[in-house]
């Protein structure tokens, strides 16, 4: 695109889409609380930020999410619809002196809830290491969409750390090579998860929970409603959320490839003001109050619904276990 037409549209975007994002609760705490400090009055940011991406000739809209906020997603994507393809979006986050979060950065040994990704991905999340029969090294477990690209990787394919959108590259950020994943199919889907099996030299920190503590094993009994659940996410980190359903069929969810569907489904709200998981979570280990794995999170909205299979039937699936 034309440097002046990115121009024209960011422009354009910023009066008729950004106006109607509304703020968050906590944004408007942070108004409250920047109004008592020695700064100027300013009113409470929008939640997205609009610039340019490129050089020489060939630019992009570059989409930036500061935070979440009810209408969000329908707002990026009247974004791309508007920008025609040629826009890249990333979560920034709340932007603080500069600090590179732990599970965005290279991270060796590996760590659960650091970035990964196959090479033409963007980012999602390391959830957890498996042992699985037949592969003599540890593997990572994460979604398919983060470590096969929706099936359209073939066996053997590079995983980067950190994730592409994170900086990471071939060949000094290889760490692991695809050796499994579910298909995703049409409809009927019980898991979204693939497998990379760690590289020679690879080391990973099999069991730890930064923040949290140690991984211990996966939970036997049934989950309850409302019980408290925990993540470590390559975008928002450690945040802790509650079962707001379970069982769950016919999840519908939007893929590259397609609107595909799912069931036996567990579902997650936020419990603090921010939100469960954001996009770069993807892959993310769900653990309840006693750090027994429970989840594999692969799906979301913008603010109040993240979606996880069933940790059991990931591990059944692929005969695999915890490390």
């Amino acid at each position: 695109m034309r440097l002046d037409s990115v121009r024209s549209l960011k422009q354009e975007l910023h009066e008729r889409t950004l106006t109607r994002v509304r703020t968050t609760r906590e944004m408007l705490r942070d108004e409250v609380a920047i109004r008592k400090s020695a700064l100027p009055a300013i009113e409470p940011p929008p939640p997205l930020a609009l610039g340019i991406e490129g050089n020489h000739g060939d630019y992009r809209l570059a989409v930036r999410i500061q935070a979440a906020s009810p209408g969000l997603q329908e707002n990026i994507d009247e974004i791309l619809e508007r920008a025609k393809g040629e826009a890249s979006v990333r979560v920034v986050g709340q932007v603080v002196k500069q600090h590179f979060p732990w599970h965005r950065a290279v991270r060796r040994p590996l760590l659960i809830g650091c970035s990964v990704g196959h090479p033409v991905i963007t980012a999602g999340t390391l959830g957890c290491f498996v042992q699985v029969a037949g592969v003599p090294t540890p593997c990572i477990l994460s979604n398919n969409h983060v470590l096969a690209d929706e099936n359209r990787a073939s066996l053997g394919a590079p995983i980067l750390q950190p994730g592409p959108t994170d900086g990471g590259t071939r060949p000094g950020d290889e760490v692991a090579n695809l050796v499994q994943f579910e298909p995703l199919n049409p409809d009927g889907n019980l898991i979204d998860a693939a497998l990379a099996s760690l590289q020679e030299g690879i080391g990973g920190d099999l069991d730890t929970l930064t923040g949290l503590g140690t991984l211990n094993r996966v939970r036997s009994a049934p989950l309850d409603g409302d019980e408290v659940v925990f993540k470590i996410g390559r975008t928002t980190g450690l945040t802790r959320g509650r079962v707001s359903a379970f069982e769950v069929d016919d999840i519908w969810v939007g893929y590259d490839v397609g609107v595909i569907g799912f069931d036996r489904q567990i579902e997650i709200a936020p419990l603090d003001q921010s939100p469960f998981s954001l996009g770069g979570d993807s892959g993310s280990l769900i653990v309840d109050q006693d750090l027994d794995a429970v989840g594999l999170l692969f799906a979301g909205n913008d603010v109040d619904v993240t979606y996880a299979n069933p940790i059991q039937t990931v591990l059944d699936t692929f005969t695999a276990r915890l490390l």
